[in-house]
């Protein structure tokens, strides 16, 4: 998890995340107060890991039940959900 590069406090899971799920809100550092924002290669990286697997599976396995795409995607988005705060970067703003 990243942390504040001016007082070093890490940022929570629930920060991250809350940010994510509202459109890449800007995080404020619980200690000092300084507004970080997400980066930009951050924000394809995410858009990448939540996009492309379901396009691939759709794309590999061709010939399957609408059933199991809706089971594919209900894997896919919280098991990316739960990784993308650890991957997301952030800078000041």
């Amino acid at each position: 998890m990243q942390k504040c590069e001016i007082c070093r406090t890490s940022f929570t899971w629930k920060q991250v995340s809350k940010s994510l799920w509202l459109a890449y809100k800007p995080i404020a550092c619980q200690n000092c107060g300084k507004l970080y924002k997400v980066q930009f290669l951050s924000r394809i990286l995410a858009s990448l890991l939540v996009i492309g697997p379901i396009f691939a599976f759709n794309l590999l396995s061709y010939p399957t039940s609408t059933q199991t795409f809706i089971l594919a995607v209900l894997i896919i988005i919280p098991v990316n959900s739960l990784m993308l705060p650890y991957l997301m970067r952030y800078r000041l703003a």
